[in-house]
């Protein structure tokens, strides 16, 4: 499973050091933080698209992406069986020739209160993976996550955790401890969320070669020197905006374990890296 991020910074999990403890499941579950991976934009229209393409950062436009096979139409092309689901605004034409489903509404997504849930896009995974037990499997899960500004919609409410909380869309008119404590409390939730991804795979881990990573789109500026939100052009962007957050489980049975990929969590890593990343995932060669 890639689950795909929206709006994490690295320096808000506290696997990487933050002094809240906003990443209390994971820090049970044996994964690999890794803590130095770079965004490819600074916004989800260009990040996704970029993440899932062959061209590297520095040749990648979303104009040329779009002309390209990218990441999903080659794994699909030999054979895995790919699926999309979207708590976000939509794949940015990445799944556009794979199987597609919108979890963004209550009569697809069962775990809806005043939005939906990143959790409901895990119900009926169970029956698509019976239906495809003798093939290899990709199953993407674009998150909602952290999306801004309404940060304090963004978890349900047994997760806000920190407070006061910032309750407005105009983040100007909230102090900073109020914008962090809501930020923070999505990051819980999404450490939720990745928690229960986890263990639907441990279900799993006898029968198949089971992995989940997650890396998010992009950053987000909290207010730092007077700049909220993300979209700044790369080349001047803060780090805020382009640091993000990356997880890796592994499976007992996987071609590498967690110690093989310990040595590895501080290494600079970037977007451009995950293409390669999955095709050796399922033993295709890279070149």
């Amino acid at each position: 499973i890639l689950v795909v991020g929206e709006t994490a910074r690295a320096d808000h999990f506290s696997l990487n050091g933050y002094g809240r403890q906003t990443n209390p499941e994971l820090a049970k579950r044996g994964v690999v933080s890794f803590s130095n991976v770079s965004s490819c934009g600074t916004s989800t229209a260009v990040s996704v698209p970029c993440m899932f393409s062959g061209l590297g950062m520095d040749e990648f436009t979303v104009k040329d992406g779009l002309k390209h096979t990218n990441l999903l139409d080659m794994l699909s092309s030999a054979g895995v069986q790919v699926l999309w689901r979207d708590n976000n605004s939509d794949s940015k034409g990445v799944a556009l020739r794979v199987e597609y489903e919108d979890f963004k509404t209550p009569d697809k997504n069962p775990v809806c209160d005043e939005e939906c849930r990143d959790e409901g896009m895990l119900v009926g995974l169970e029956n698509y993976i019976d239906k495809h037990k003798d093939k290899d499997v990709l199953i993407v899960l674009h998150q909602m996550g952290n999306h801004g500004p309404a940060y304090y919609k963004r978890y349900p409410k047994q997760f806000e955790k920190f407070t006061p909380v910032c309750q407005t869309n105009e983040l100007s008119k909230c102090t900073k401890e109020e914008i962090d404590n809501a930020y923070d409390n999505a990051i819980l939730y999404t450490d939720y969320f990745l928690s229960q991804v986890i263990q639907f795979l441990k279900k799993h881990d006898k029968s198949h070669e089971t992995a989940m990573l997650y890396v998010s789109d992009h950053g987000e500026s909290l207010g730092e020197y007077g700049v909220y939100l993300h979209g700044a052009p790369r080349a001047f962007a803060p780090e805020a905006q382009t640091h993000v957050a990356s997880v890796v489980w592994v499976g007992s049975q996987f071609d590498y374990s967690l110690n093989d990929l310990k040595p590895y969590a501080d290494k600079a890593f970037s977007h451009e890296d995950l293409f390669c990343t999955l095709l050796l995932a399922y033993e295709m060669d890279a070149d």
